[in-house]
């Protein structure tokens, strides 16, 4: 098997080839000139090739020295290359995010893109479940649960803003046969639940004074895939206008009743108190703060107008 020069050996090569100098290339690669010229020395006896001319302290490559420098420039870059993708991937700081599976579904992930860009350093794993994460065995550093969360010692529990549970519809539902204009008009109509709700249908005809068949329609465990059944016409459905605010937006989801509604606090943001002195965790707490906020805003034009 053919002896390959070492990497201090080919890094000689290289510069010296390229500045046409031993000296030139000591001072680069911050060695001694006759450090440079014993390594390339070496290499010629391992080759049985001379690499360089040498006329007193000037040097020139060689007609194969010309071709070798050629070939090793381009593998010695190819190495550098690859070497600071590993250690710029190993510099990449990763944030473990637990989150609701209907909100990392429907609301964050959209707008996570939005995160790297400010924090290319910080990498997302995103955790997407029904149940909230155990933030005690380090498994995520943040987590976004579903309702409220008691407040136990070490972990900070903080409560997202108030969203609005609002009814909603495909245009087609609601500009049918029997189209969708005030609350009573739902009578007859598939209602669409989700199991893991903070308010229901039978509470919402309940405040309507309405005597709704609750128990008819499709039944989910989560919001994403009642909003999912919505989209494709098959029934009315009843969350968080968080939830619903893309494909309200794309026109693919209608409000007959508008923004009216209760307002509910659905989501809390937990963590361990001590990891909010890392940068990571503080960085993606204080986004969270600032879109869930420009959203609000949107939504209360949107209530507005």
């Amino acid at each position: 098997m053919t002896s390959l020069p070492s990497i201090r050996a080919i890094q000689s090569f290289v510069a010296a080839g390229r500045k046409a100098s031993f000296l030139e290339a000591a001072a680069q690669l911050q060695l001694t000139p006759s450090a440079i010229s014993h390594q390339i020395r070496l290499m010629e006896e391992d080759l049985g090739e001379k690499l360089f001319h040498r006329i007193g302290r000037n040097v020139s490559l060689t007609e194969i020295g010309e071709r070798y420098h050629r070939d090793l420039s381009e593998a010695l870059s190819m190495i550098e290359q690859a070497t600071d993708e590993v250690c710029r991937r190993n510099s990449v700081d990763v944030l473990s995010v637990g989150c609701a599976s209907s909100l990392a579904s429907l609301w964050l992930m959209p707008r996570l893109p939005r995160f790297e860009e400010l924090y290319p350093s910080i990498e997302i794993r995103l955790l997407s479940t029904s149940d909230p994460a155990k933030l005690s065995d380090g498994s995520v550093d943040v987590d976004i649960c579903y309702g409220s969360v008691p407040r136990l010692g070490s972990i900070a529990a903080e409560e997202f803003p108030l969203e609005t549970i609002v009814v909603a519809c495909s245009p087609e539902v609601a500009n049918g046969e029997r189209p969708i204009r005030k609350p009573s008009d739902l009578v007859g109509h598939t209602l669409i639940k989700s199991e893991q709700t903070l308010y229901s249908w039978q509470q919402w005809a309940k405040d309507h004074g309405l005597a709704i068949d609750v128990n008819r329609g499709s039944r989910f465990r989560d919001a994403f895939m009642a909003i999912a059944t919505a989209v494709e016409g098959r029934g009315v459905c009843l969350e968080s206008y968080r939830l619903l605010q893309r494909d309200v937006e794309r026109g693919n989801l209608v409000l007959p009743f508008g923004m009216t509604g209760p307002n509910l606090r659905c989501h809390t943001l937990t963590y361990v108190r001590s990891r909010l002195r890392s940068e990571k965790v503080n960085a993606f707490k204080q986004w969270l703060e600032n879109v869930w906020l420009e959203d609000t805003a949107s939504a209360e034009m949107r209530a507005r107008g």
